[in-house]
């Protein structure tokens, strides 16, 4: 019991969570992270670290207090997205490379090919085709909420 309470008091901290009250689905944020975020004053996203944040507002390292009802969206990347963009990039540039390097020690001509250009252009293209979806757009707006949660509160006896 001694050990909980220890524990509790030593990571006592706030966290903000975002979540859809309709599917149960949240992600949180903890002092120190980074977060990017739309406010309704501003046009641009912020991204900024979180110094510390209370129930109505989050204090960010760069851009200073932040109410949490002037904040219109928060985006999280999407590392899917990410992954699928480095391999396809790097795939293109490969078999480009790859086939171009084999037609040239093997003095076949041409040393590069219609379809190995169209193909490895093609993968390439689809990497940057793919970075609108970089980043997922969560709006409080619609079903997402923000509010923050004070473990520094709970009690253990």
């Amino acid at each position: 019991m001694l050990l909980l309470g220890l524990l509790t008091t030593g990571f006592a901290q706030k966290i903000l969570v975002v979540e859809n009250s309709a599917t149960l689905k949240n992600f949180k944020y903890n002092p120190g992270d980074e977060i990017i975020l739309k406010v309704k004053q501003l046009d641009n996203k912020l991204t900024d670290e979180i110094e510390t944040m209370d129930d109505t507002c989050l204090v960010l390292a760069v851009n200073g207090v932040v109410r949490l009802d002037d904040i219109r969206a928060i985006y999280k990347e999407n590392w899917f997205v990410q992954i699928v963009r480095g391999f396809s990039l790097l795939a293109g540039v490969a078999y480009f490379g790859i086939d171009s390097f084999n037609r040239l020690i093997n003095n076949d001509s041409p040393v590069i090919l219609a379809e190995t250009a169209i193909i490895s252009g093609g993968l390439v293209a689809f990497s940057f085709a793919l970075e609108p979806l970089h980043y997922r757009r969560y709006s409080m707006e619609k079903k997402w909420r923000l509010r923050t949660i004070d473990f520094s509160d709970v009690r253990v006896d």
